[in-house]
């Protein structure tokens, strides 16, 4: 993108109010992207399999460089708050509390799966295909997944089911047996895509499996238009179920100690 400098000086500009970062820590792959008012400004990828930790930072100072802009310009942090991977949502939830402790800056986190959902919106739009469901599949280990349900009109996306703790055999025969055409996405779909294939399903591109920080803006910012901020002190990452660290400690703790 082109860089273009924000004029932070006149109170005058229409370019100053909400300066908002979005990020994406949630998958395998973070990025980061800026925006102002409505507009998109610029994204960075982060450059490799789980680099949230080292890279998410410097990818935010390099964007607010880039348009002229320094940490304390930004008003708003939209984040992913889950489900996803215990360790990048951690990584998210910290970085947007420090921002409200530190800064002020107000933020939202929105649902992991929901921002998948646009993911599809954007590669149909660009694809000419028209798939009234969508499920967003992200996977919970042990043979679980973690699937929303969106039904897509003319007004947009709309929740068909709450956050599903379920497996692939289970989802085929509640969601797709005997059901229209459902599109597929996410990164729950890496090594497990051949356990959801089914006449009713479509497997989209791998390109738009992956979360990202764009898709999270979409999500986060009608609800920062109608002041819909989460509270930093309460704000909890979305688990759904223990980190698998736990469920192992918990279960250490219960086997009987041997003579």
């Amino acid at each position: 993108m082109t860089n273009r400098a924000i004029n932070i000086d006149s109170p005058d500009s229409p370019l100053r109010p909400n300066v908002s970062i979005a990020i994406e820590t949630s998958g395998r792959t973070g990025s980061a992207a800026i925006a102002c008012e409505d507009a998109i400004l610029d994204r960075a990828t982060l450059s490799g399999f789980q680099k949230h930790s080292s890279e998410l930072l410097p990818a935010i100072q390099s964007l607010l460089s880039r348009h002229g802009l320094s940490a304390n310009n930004i008003q708003h942090i939209y984040l992913p708050k889950g489900p996803g991977s215990f360790t990048g949502i951690r990584i998210a939830v910290t970085f947007a509390k420090m921002a409200a402790f530190s800064m002020g800056a107000k933020i939202i986190a929105v649902n992991t799966l929901d921002a998948l959902a646009h993911n599809a919106l954007y590669y149909m739009d660009n694809t000419n295909s028209d798939i009234q469901r969508i499920a967003t599949i992200l996977d919970a280990k042990k043979g679980y997944f973690y699937i929303a349900v969106f039904n897509k009109n003319d007004t947009g996306l709309h929740r068909m089911t709450e956050d599903l703790l379920i497996t692939p055999a289970a989802f085929l025969s509640d969601y797709c047996e005997g059901q229209p055409k459902m599109a597929l996405l996410g990164e729950g779909l890496v090594y497990y895509h051949k356990h959801f294939e089914h006449p009713n399903t479509v497997i989209l591109d791998k390109s738009c499996w992956p979360a990202n920080a764009v898709s999270v803006w979409h999500v986060a910012r009608p609800r920062a238009k109608q002041g819909q901020f989460d509270d930093p002190n309460t704000l909890v990452p979305l688990y759904i179920r223990r980190p698998e660290a736990e469920e192992n400690w918990e279960k250490a703790r219960q086997i009987p100690q041997t003579r």
